[in-house]
Parts: C-alpha cells; sequence; structure tokens
C-alpha cells in the first residue's frame, strides 16, 4: 500500500523537477498578507485583446463592443471612466474581508458610486481609486490597503489577467480546517467505494490511505508555495495561459528547483521521431539526484503524517534508484487516440551510455504487484507477464509486457461499445542506438527503429519549439483534429453525433502548444491556443448552430443550409 502511495506522489512531483535554463520568468506579484488578488492592470488592453480573440471566433466581436457592454452597467460606454493604462484589482484578504480597487477619473467617480451603492455595496474614492467593500467597517480596511495594492499588483502594468495566490500563508492561516479536510475527504471518497461492487474491505482501506496520501501531497506541495501566479494573456489573436510558482525560501521544492542543471537536453530525442500523433512531447530531467532527494523527503513527511512507518524506505529507494542509474536524461512521447486500445503510445528514453534496462524489464512484474493488488480488490484483477526476445526486428530484439484486465462485465460491455480493447494489451519495448524505445496500442516501434537506424533521418521540431523560447525542460504539441478524429472513432455510431464533422473542420489547424521553464528558482509552464485554431473552433460552433436552426418545425417547410462553413 505505501508503495501505491510513493508512485502517485511521484506522478506529481515529476511535474516540479524543472531541468533547463530558460528564459526569463516573471517573479509572481501578489499583495502582501492575503490569499489571492485578481488583477487587470492595463483595462483597455486586456479588453482589446480579448477583442481580438473574439474576433476569430466570430467576426462580430471586437474590444469596442465589449467595452461598450461593460460599460452599459455603469452608463459609460466604451469604459472612459477608466483612464488609458489604468485598471482594477480584486483582493481577497481571508474568507470574510475582501475588497475592489478600480482606478476612476474624478470626473466619473459619483456615477460609479451611486450604482455600486444602489446593488447594497460601500465605496470611497480616495487618490484616483474607487474602494469597494461590502460593508463600512469592511471598506475602511481596504481604503488601509490602497498604498499596499498601488505598489504591487497595480504597479505591474500589463494587458493581461492575473491571479496570484499565497498558498504557504493561506495554509498558515486556517490550518485547522485544512487538517479537518485531510481526514473527512479520503472517508467521503471510501464511502463512495464501498458501493463498488465485489469490493475487497481490505483493499478500501487500502485505497482510502492511497487516497488520502495523495491529498497529503498536494497539501504539501502548496505549504512549499510562497506564490503562485495564473497569467491570461490575449496577445496577437491567441490566448495563453502560463502559470509560474515560486517556492518558500528554505523548502524542499526551494531545494530541488535551485539545484545545479546536470544533463542539458539531448537535441536527437525528439516526439516527431516517435511518428505523427494527436500528442507529441519533448522533456529533460537534468538533476535526477534531486528529484529523488525531494521525492524521498516528500515521502517521509507524508508517511509521519499519516502515522505510517517508513520500514520499506531503502527497499523504494533502491527500486527508484536502478530507473535513475538508466536513465541519461532526455525522453519524448507520442499519444493517439482511436486504435485497438483507444490509445497508442510511442516513448524512447534516453539511456546512459552502456545502460542495459532488461534486468529491470524483468522485475518490473514485481515492482508493480502492489498496484495489481489493488486492482484486484477494487475487482477488476490485473495480470502482467514479461516475454523476453518476444521477437526481433531488423537485429534489435523485442521484449513485450502482456497485459490482461478483467473488469466486469457492464464495464468491458461499455468498452466494448466505444470499440476499446482493455483486454489482452501487449506492450513492446526494445533498446536501439542508446535509446529506449516503447509502443503501445500499435506497431509504432518498427517505424520507431527504421527512424533511429536511418543515419539521413532529421526529425521535425515540434511547434512549441517555435512559439516558445529555448531552453525549456518539456514541449508539447496537441493536434486537436486529430484528437477530435480519435474521440469520434471510439464513441458508438450515431448519425446526430457531430463529432466527426467537427473533426474534419480541424483537421490541419495549428496545435496548441506549451512548455515549462525553470530559472532563478522559480517554475513556469504555459499553454498556448492560436488564433487560428480558435478561428475554427467558431467555425465549427457556427456551423452546428445552422445546422440547429435548419431542423424544420412541425407543419413548416425544410431549409438548406450548408453542410460546413469555408476554411482558411
Amino acid at each position: 500500500m505505501k508503495r501505491g502511495i510513493y508512485k502517485q506522489v511521484a506522478v506529481m512531483v515529476v511535474a516540479v523537477a524543472g531541468v533547463a535554463q530558460a528564459a526569463v520568468i516573471e517573479k509572481p506579484v501578489g499583495v502582501p498578507g492575503t490569499m489571492v488578488s485578481v488583477t487587470a492592470s492595463d483595462l483597455h488592453g486586456l479588453i482589446d485583446g480579448v477583442g481580438a480573440v473574439a474576433a476569430s471566433v466570430s467576426p462580430m466581436a471586437n474590444g469596442m463592443m465589449l467595452k461598450n457592454l461593460l460599460g452599459a452597467q455603469f452608463n459609460d460606454p466604451g469604459l472612459m471612466a477608466v483612464p488609458a493604462g489604468k485598471g482594477l484589482a480584486v483582493v481577497i484578504v481571508d474568507q470574510t474581508n475582501f475588497f475592489g480597487f478600480v482606478e476612476l477619473t474624478e470626473s466619473h467617480a459619483a456615477g460609479y458610486s451611486s450604482m455600486l451603492e444602489q446593488n447594497g455595496l460601500k465605496t470611497k474614492y480616495v487618490d484616483g481609486v474607487m474602494v469597494v467593500g461590502k460593508d463600512a467597517s469592511q471598506l475602511e480596511k481596504g481604503v488601509g490597503m490602497i498604498s499596499s495594492v498601488k505598489s504591487s499588483v497595480l504597479a505591474k502594468r500589463s494587458p493581461t489577467l492575473r491571479l496570484c495566490a499565497e498558498p504557504a500563508w493561506a495554509y498558515e492561516q486556517n490550518k485547522q480546517q485544512v487538517d479537518s479536510m485531510l481526514q473527512m475527504i479520503p472517508m467521503m471518497m471510501g464511502m463512495n467505494l464501498q458501493q463498488a461492487p465485489g469490493m475487497d474491505p481490505a483493499a478500501l482501506q487500502g485505497t482510502m490511505r492511497i487516497l488520502e496520501g495523495e491529498i497529503r501531497a498536494l497539501v504539501s506541495i502548496a505549504k512549499q508555495c510562497e506564490k503562485v501566479e495564473i497569467v491570461l494573456d490575449p496577445s496577437n489573436g491567441a490566448l495563453r495561459i502560463s502559470e509560474t510558482l515560486l517556492p518558500k525560501e528554505g523548502s524542499r521544492m526551494a531545494a530541488l528547483l535551485n539545484a545545479p542543471k546536470m544533463i542539458a537536453p539531448n537535441p536527437r530525442v525528439q516526439a516527431r521521431m516517435l511518428g505523427d500523433a494527436a500528442i507529441a512531447l519533448d522533456g529533460t530531467l537534468s538533476n535526477p539526484e534531486a528529484l529523488t532527494t525531494f521525492f524521498f523527503e516528500e515521502i517521509k513527511v507524508i508517511l509521519a503524517e499519516m502515522g505510517l512507518a517508513a520500514d520499506s524506505m531503502d527497499e523504494m529507494n533502491a527500486e527508484m534508484k536502478k530507473w535513475m542509474d538508466l536513465y541519461g536524461g532526455s525522453f519524448c512521447e507520442s499519444i493517439d487516440l482511436g486504435g485497438e486500445n483507444f490509445v497508442s503510445v510511442n516513448y524512447a528514453i534516453e539511456l546512459k551510455e552502456g545502460a542495459n534496462p532488461l534486468a529491470a524489464f524483468k522485475s518490473m512484474s514485481d515492482d508493480m504487484a502492489p498496484f495489481l493488488e489493488l486492482y484486484e480488490g477494487l475487482g477488476m484483477p490485473m495480470k502482467m507477464e514479461f516475454v523476453e526476445n518476444a521477437r526481433e526486428y531488423k537485429g534489435v530484439k523485442v521484449h513485450q509486457f502482456k497485459v490482461n484486465l478483467d473488469m466486469p462485465g457492464d464495464q468491458m460491455e461499455a468498452a466494448a461499445m466505444m470499440n476499446m480493447n482493455l483486454s489482452n494489451m501487449v506492450y513492446d519495448v526494445a533498446v536501439c542506438d542508446n535509446l529506449m524505445l516503447y509502443s503501445m496500442g500499435g506497431s509504432g516501434l518498427d517505424a520507431m527503429v527504421d527512424r533511429v537506424k536511418d543515419a539521413e533521418y532529421t526529425v521535425t521540431p515540434l511547434k512549441a519549439r517555435t512559439v516558445y523560447p529555448a531552453n525549456g525542460f518539456y514541449y508539447s504539441d496537441i493536434d486537436i483534429g486529430k484528437y477530435m478524429a480519435g474521440i469520434s472513432k471510439v464513441m458508438p455510431a450515431d448519425a446526430g453525433n457531430p463529432l466527426p464533422q467537427i473533426a474534419g473542420m480541424l483537421q490541419g489547424a495549428e496545435p496548441i502548444t506549451s512548455a515549462g521553464f525553470t530559472e532563478d528558482g522559480m517554475m513556469m509552464w504555459s499553454v498556448n491556443v492560436p488564433g487560428s485554431l480558435l478561428g475554427r473552433v467558431g467555425q465549427a460552433v457556427m456551423m452546428m448552430q445552422m445546422q440547429q436552426m435548419s431542423q424544420p418545425m412541425p407543419g413548416a417547410m425544410p431549409m438548406e443550409v450548408p453542410s460546413a462553413l469555408p476554411m482558411p
């Protein structure tokens, strides 16, 4: 059971293993001593950016239209009361104290105050800022924060929407409530699991402890975050969402993110070498030792909180070291949907010079024993078999993992209806030219071997590498057209299902891109949705609306409409 907790935590902590020098990361800015602040420091710039994004979806939308709609609530078309380059902030100090701060021209202050007070709020205009609170007492507290707000979140001008939280501070202020929640949530989830058919009581207890361990891991991460900032940036018709994490000084996370970068990314290991797919990712871990140290220190803290003995830590340490000793630094992955097993995954991992993972392959069934027991306790027995030298391709020995999941009848029938084979799954693994290759749900491994062995093959970089700066610890492309096409293949046949037509309209659109960076002890990851893709989505929505409108009313003559809209 403890192994289950260890591996669940590993999934979460690997995301914070920043690994390469990065572009400049902006330090998060919040209002000191508050839980959350939401800021639009350049309100007109933000709305203009949102308007440009909205125009790609609906040609009738634009920034001025949005300003008129918002301003109409205050008899202020165009939001003329807010000077250019000025904005607003909402600050939540705790569960009972929260305020609004709006930068207004003095000539418009009375009108805004009147409208807000008609809705039961209290206002006060001070030094170019209207403070808004729910009552007179709270209002005075807000007035006392004007200087702090102006010198922090409103001093950082940008046409973005920013949400900044201080998780470590918030935890200390609400420690008793959070600790009570840690006890209640696993119990509530356990009550739901009790209803599962064939649930073994011992397995239920183990599952509840695993759930508790996962929640405690998340809380532990939050306790180590001094600031977390999420930024919505509508620039150049695209929509970018970024999240930056600033760890608390002296925390285990700070030690991880400040660890020296020992391994550089290998440009040879890139996802397009795995073939075309709906989701593709390149990544590098530059300091596996720092990650391992962070992982086990976290585990010790969580086990102590749960009252569990760390009697198997040495065994787990040895198991993790076994895999880390094989790892050379870079990896890449591709995921496609719609195959026999619903998901097809290809993977390549750079190995250390001379490393041989065969012994690790042979012991994997034993390593996975806790998970196999858990699935059996949940009424879904799983068996895993390793077959050494199952076949050979162009001189490369191909091994196989065979996995059989015995699901309850109703779940198996549902999987069959969605054309998903969740039993007798086969995973191919091989070592070729110092790379460990892995393929599940298809015949991708042979093509991977071909590319690795082809001295003339040149990998095509992900689009994310041109959207984001160099030196990220991961880059990812998500092809929504391929993703939707894969989803539509596993959906039951239905003449009214719009997914195949929508997927067709999205084919060839620019991918959603993502990347992550570490620098100066901080970590940032980001997602970018291109305007051209938003335009395609808008066309698909309009097409569906037109088709719905074309459905004849009883007794009405049918109306013909185009089956699709023109696409760029």
